[in-house]
């Protein structure tokens, strides 16, 4: 039965026009760029449907289409501070990754309005995100975060906030030990100094260049294309050195 199952599974994994394609959680996670854990957590939060097929106990196939909405409830999370109850009745139904059209024709906040509802005060911070007060402390003295505000509106907010947010999938994929809180300051030192080569190179080849556009174009396009490149080094060196 499990391999009738299985080929079952292998046939719709090819499909037919206007039929899903089926994908396992794993393939999900890379195409979402969200952790399988946290994809879990948005199934059992109502933002994602459970799996099309499920072979056995620990084999499930899911519409390859959710990761598209994965990736915008992702984003809504970070960039709109918005919990899931409400990014679950902004978007249209599953697998759809578009906000339904009378919610999205709601009106605009201004920037001040933005800033003030984005801004995630520290004791919020503390509660959501899984951190301490001292491990707070900590990364604000090495400068991997900056708190804005004072008193008790005193938060964090723009990057800041992806960092947090990272630091809390590490915390619940249960990698605390593994990537502790006091690694991101020698990330913060080792990415400085690339960074500072990379601006180096930039300065140094763009004044004595013909440059194809303005210099703010270029520079932009220079950074993106820098971030993929280490992005892509990374994934070919890490490999190796871990079967070391």
């Amino acid at each position: 039965m499990a391999r009738a199952a299985k080929r079952a599974v292998r046939k719709k994994r090819k499909p037919e026009a206007g039929e899903p394609q089926l994908i396992k959680m794993s393939e999900l996670a890379r195409r979402s760029g969200v952790p399988g854990p946290t994809i879990k957590h948005y199934i059992r939060e109502g933002l994602l449907p459970g799996p099309d097929v499920r072979t056995s106990r620990n084999m499930a196939y899911y519409d390859a289409r959710l990761a598209a909405r994965i990736r915008v409830i992702k984003e809504l999370q970070a960039e709109r501070f918005l919990p899931l109850r409400v990014i679950g009745e902004l978007l249209e139904p599953a697998p759809s990754e578009h906000v339904r059209a009378d919610r999205d024709a709601a009106p605009r906040k201004t920037a001040d309005e933005r800033t003030a509802t984005q801004r995630r005060k520290r004791s919020e911070v503390i509660k959501t995100f899984g951190l301490t007060k001292a491990e707070l402390d900590s990364l604000e003295r090495a400068g991997i975060l900056e708190l804005k505000g004072e008193g008790d509106t005193a938060g964090y907010s723009g990057i800041d906030i992806k960092l947090l947010d990272i630091l809390a999938d590490v915390r619940r994929l249960g990698l605390g030990d593994v990537f502790p809180i006091s690694i991101a300051e020698p990330y913060m030192s080792a990415v400085k100094k690339l960074v500072e080569l990379e601006i180096d190179i930039f300065r140094s080849r763009a004044l004595s260049s013909n440059l194809p556009g303005p210099l703010p174009d270029v520079a932009k396009q220079a950074v993106e294309l820098g971030e993929r490149l280490i992005v892509n080094l990374r994934a070919k060196i890490l490999p190796g050195l871990l079967g070391r």
